[in-house]
């Protein structure tokens, strides 16, 4: 089969020629999920010189319509070959071909304004949140001592958290697994230290609500004031976490922020625990060799084409959380954590926060929470996480949370 492709305007044409059957529905699968990966969410295709399509190949179609038609996106057939299109009708997938001179436009895309920098493009909306008012819970001391002064709490939609935890409504069954953990429009995951690899998550549903417990980390509850869209300019091919979080800064003319983020996701590096802070030790837990029964460290960027879903503060200065910040890069600290998913693309424009993290966990696959990590070491660091395009969530941290 032959696969070429042209561009008009915002619409990307695919333009096929051959058999779409079983031998070559995987070949054309694979350039669909790299078109939308590229972000092109306006595709047609031109079947005119395909022959013959198989249940395989509509398949195919029906897989890229839905996969679209989620983000607002579009699909249609402007041509197709005679067998085509009674495929498709007797198949009762006739809507998928656009009607001559009816073909339906493009969705409406809200526009914001337009900020650039050396790494990316960035279109920013005002959602007019109030800030986020947060405090830190634990004592960092836990890290090297142990112990478990964990608090509870319930996330809930408007709660913003990070750090090391565990869900679950008894302290009891926390401590022992106490990990990675992040929570957000009313979803919580985390890392279990117990060795299992498996992390886990809780979605608000009704009068479900999240609830765990926080050995360390910061939690507190606001809104967002600034959405900033953002896509890595093709020379930079990726924007790092360090860029992402002083332009963030920059929009929102706070010193410190908290940030929340849905990325299309080119790497993470980063790190989590092995057992749960909260077991009591002797020794240095973070000292050659010991750190390696504590810690399991990336040494290159993993979970490569994913989805990302991204809790943290950025600031200028180290302030009150000082004890929980790091230098990012470019005079920039914070402390991130992230839940990676598999790869899902994200609608363009303005999107609400809820619905979006809600389409993330409704897959039920979580492939990991991870603190991230600017490993910057000379030779043999991995570097910093990158991205390709995303949301950014940023709120300004209040005055009762800064100093």
């Amino acid at each position: 089969m032959e696969i070429t492709q042209t561009k008009i305007g915002e619409t990307l044409v695919i333009h096929l020629a051959g058999r779409l059957d079983a031998s070559w529905s995987g070949a054309v699968q694979k350039e669909f999920d790299a078109t939308v990966r590229r972000g092109e969410h306006q595709i047609d295709l031109d079947m005119s010189r395909v022959d013959y399509i198989s249940s395989a190949g509509l398949g195919v179609l029906l897989t890229l319509y839905k996969e679209l038609h989620a983000i607002k996106g579009r699909f249609s057939i402007s041509l197709a070959s005679p067998f085509v299109e009674s495929a498709l009708k007797l198949a009762g997938l006739a809507s998928l071909i656009a009607k001559p001179r009816e073909k339906t436009p493009a969705p409406e895309i809200e526009k914001g304004r337009t900020e650039t920098s050396p790494q990316a493009t960035y279109e920013i909306f005002a959602l007019g949140g109030g800030g986020m008012n947060l405090a830190i819970t634990g004592n960092p001391d836990v890290l090297q001592k142990g112990g478990d002064a964990s608090q509870k709490f319930t996330f809930g939609e408007k709660s913003f958290a990070f750090g090391l935890g565990a869900l679950g409504s008894e302290k009891s069954g926390c401590e022992k697994i106490f990990g990675e953990f992040l929570a957000l429009a009313g979803s919580a995951a985390f890392q279990p230290a117990d060795g299992s690899n498996r992390p886990d998550f809780l979605v608000s549903k009704g009068r479900l609500v999240p609830e765990g417990h926080l050995v360390l980390g910061l939690v507190g509850e606001g809104g967002f004031s600034l959405l900033a869209r953002f896509e890595a300019k093709s020379e930079s091919r990726t924007v790092g976490l360090a860029e992402l979080a002083a332009a963030a800064l920059a929009f929102s003319g706070a010193s410190a922020i908290a940030l929340a983020a849905i990325t299309e996701t080119a790497g993470l590096v980063g790190t989590n625990l092995r057992q749960s802070p909260a077991r009591t030790t002797t020794g240095g837990r973070f000292d050659f060799p010991e750190i390696r029964d504590w810690l399991s460290f990336s040494n290159e960027r993993l979970f490569r084409d994913s989805t990302s879903l991204i809790t943290g503060v950025a600031s200028r200065d180290s302030g009150k959380f000082h004890s929980l910040l790091r230098p990012l890069g470019g005079g920039v600290l914070g402390h991130f954590h992230a839940a990676a998913f598999p790869y899902h693309p994200l609608q363009k424009g303005l999107i609400e926060l809820k619905p979006t993290v809600d389409t993330l966990f409704a897959g039920n696959t979580l492939n990991a929470v991870l603190h991230l990590l600017n490993d910057n070491r000379e030779f043999s660091g991995a570097g910093e996480s990158e991205f390709l395009r995303g949301a950014l969530w940023i709120s300004p941290l209040l005055d009762s949370a800064i100093p």
